[in-house]
């Protein structure tokens, strides 16, 4: 007995070092991010120099980056969340919210800055600031990463539900609002653009689609059951789970091209990018399928039926959440490496509009799914 209680006494302990940790790491990071969003704003670009300074906003911005990926991979153990730690995951989201805006004012900078600049220096200074938007939205998708991580980590979320949901709203409004101003600071930069070549992954992409599709067409044919559901939405996030696998892969595949290569844009690439956002949407409205039936059946299901459901639901929430980031993250990498930006600019601008819609609806759904975990959890501890 007494081994068991020091046991007890040593994970205690070891939670709330781990919680200690988080909200030191988080509170660095949130500071990083104003330090950044203050060097946005007091940058002064001119014709003659654009590049430099803008490059250096970039080592400012993957610096706050890696310190993201640093915490998310330290998640270890289980966490007690309370109100100051959800307060700072809250902050992350406005942080980041407010460092997409100001790079929206950059690229508007550039536009007027354009017709007394030369074409050299205009191309550098456009690859420079879609590469620190991109980087921008990238840590948006990162600190999504890390809220979910910090939400499947805790042990505590029944005692938290309405703080949960506080921060889920917040993170909704400002994830829009970063998506919004990553997609302006992509507009004005390319209506300055002009280039063209070859190259492309319309295969890869047109598979991806096909996969998706498939796995849609798998859970749109699941029907739930107080007996069955737990097994069904195991299955189901299993196969979830594998596709976004096969997205990362791909996402994998690209980064590594685009170090060295440049690309082909057409209307099929772009149309298999808008296609993939579709099937973002499809899962996300098949998942909307399983929440009806489970609120018509939770009456009839045993708690611990039910906990492990809900286990399954916000871990394959949390995956289409990542798969719709990572779809936004290749998209601006494809953007980055084209060589005919100029001439398909209107059909871009198209298909940013599409997936940002597309994008938007997957995500709505997603927190919908993961308020019906969470009050679920909730009701029956």
């Amino acid at each position: 007995m007494r081994i068991l209680n020091k046991l007890f006494a040593f994970l205690a302990l070891s939670a709330s070092f781990l919680q200690a940790d988080l909200k030191t790491d988080l509170i660095s990071i949130n500071t990083s991010m104003v330090e950044l969003n203050s060097s946005i704003a007091s940058v002064e670009l001119t014709s003659v120099s654009m590049c430099a300074p803008l490059i250096a906003l970039n080592k400012q911005t993957q610096t706050v980056l890696d310190a993201i990926a640093v915490t998310n991979n330290s998640f270890t153990g289980p966490i007690t969340l309370d109100d100051e730690t959800l307060v700072l995951a809250q902050d992350l989201f406005t942080n980041v919210a407010a460092l997409s805006a100001q790079t929206s004012f950059l690229s508007s900078d550039i536009t007027l800055l354009a017709p007394t600049t030369d074409a050299m220096t205009l191309g550098d200074g456009i690859r420079a600031v879609l590469q620190l938007s991109s980087d921008i939205g990238e840590m948006a998708d990162r600190i999504g990463e890390m809220a979910d991580n910090i939400l499947i980590m805790s042990d505590n979320i029944g005692l938290m539900a309405d703080r949960i949901v506080q921060m889920q709203v917040i993170q909704s409004d400002n994830l829009l609002l970063t998506q919004n101003s990553v997609l302006a600071t992509q507009t004005n930069a390319l209506s300055l653009v002009a280039v063209a070549e070859t190259a492309s992954y319309d295969l890869n992409l047109d598979s991806l689609v096909v996969d998706g599709n498939v796995l849609v067409a798998k859970m749109l044919l699941v029907s739930l059951t107080p007996w069955n559901m737990s097994s069904k939405l195991e299955d189901i996030q299993t196969e979830v789970n594998d596709y976004f696998l096969k997205v990362q892969q791909f996402q994998e595949i690209l980064n590594t091209d685009a170090d060295q290569n440049t690309m082909y844009i057409n209307s099929d690439t772009l149309s298999s990018l808008v296609n993939l956002t579709l099937v973002m949407t499809s899962l996300s409205t098949a998942m909307d399928g399983y929440g009806i039936m489970i609120q018509s059946i939770q009456v009839l299901t045993r708690d611990s039926t039910l906990r492990a459901s809900m286990d399954s639901m916000l871990s394959m929430s949390a995956d289409i959440g990542k798969m719709s980031n990572s779809i936004l993250e290749m998209a601006d990498v494809i953007l980055l490496m084209s060589d005919n930006i100029g001439l398909e600019a209107d059909q871009i601008l198209l298909t940013q509009e599409l997936q940002s819609m597309n994008i938007a609806a997957a995500q709505t759904s997603v927190l919908a799914a993961q308020l019906l975990a969470i009050g679920i959890i909730a009701s029956i501890n």
